[in-house]
């Protein structure tokens, strides 16, 4: 494929074929803006003329891929993440990973451009939505790993004995940090806390069972465990310090 000198490199990387060609779409309908792309989605390599272009249009996971297992070790294009919705977790998470903007699947052609224009000039863009999103719990006290770990297991319907369990601790520990969850969410209970987390994206952040070493029933870790290794992201994105109960 030819490109035009002086003219910004772009690549496209989704794993949705709609959402990549409707990115390529609005890139090249901007004469300052030269498509590399677009390209695959997840499960194979992520093409060299992709990893070459100086801003890349991704989703939030191959964003994290990227931006953990790759980009770390060699230079590579300045990221945009856009997705259907930000919580204010996954949002100051994907910015301390390295991400250069973030946008919503519903961006106005326009507003993508110049995001993109903006970012390849070594600026940072975030949509004005998620904006206020992440300035409304500006200060907001953060879970710990194990708050962030109970959480996930409460969002799977776990009694407090079993999660007790599962992580080796007691029920009056696992109704302290239900407290504590509760208090810096602002929730009355486990439903609201629930309902909660999942707007701000905390429980799709995930968290790191393996990190929690628990010692209790074999049989619950081991199932824990494996949903565990399904779970994207865990404390590494959540950015929060391992805590003993």
């Amino acid at each position: 494929m030819l490109h035009s000198p002086g003219r910004l490199s772009v690549g496209v990387l989704h794993e949705s074929e709609v959402i990549r060609q409707g990115l390529a779409a609005m890139v090249s309908g901007h004469q300052g803006l030269d498509l590399r792309g677009p390209g695959v989605g997840q499960g194979t390599p992520v093409p060299e003329e992709l990893l070459s272009a100086r801003v890349l249009l991704t989703s939030q996971d191959l964003a994290l891929e990227l931006l953990e297992q790759l980009l770390p070790c060699r230079e590579g294009p300045a990221i945009i993440v856009v997705a259907s919705s930000f919580g204010d977790q996954a949002a100051r998470a994907l910015i301390r990973k390295g991400a250069r903007g973030l946008l919503l699947l519903s961006v106005a052609c326009d507003e993508l451009q110049q995001a993109v224009l903006r970012v390849g000039a070594g600026r940072r863009h975030i949509t004005p939505p998620v904006a206020s999103v992440m300035a409304e719990h500006v200060g907001a006290p953060g879970l710990t790993c194990r708050e962030a770990t109970l959480l996930e297991l409460l969002a799977r319907g776990m009694s407090n004995k079993a999660i007790a369990r599962v992580l080796g601790i007691s029920d009056g520990t696992v109704k302290t940090h239900a407290r504590s969850i509760f208090s810096k969410l602002g929730a009355s209970n486990r439903t609201q806390a629930v309902a909660m987390a999942g707007k701000r994206g905390i429980l799709k952040l995930g968290a790191d069972l393996l990190d929690a070493q628990p010692d209790g029933d074999p049989s619950l870790v081991s199932d824990v465990f494996s949903w565990a290794n399904r779970v994207t992201r865990g404390r590494q994105l959540a950015g929060a310090p391992s805590v003993a109960a």
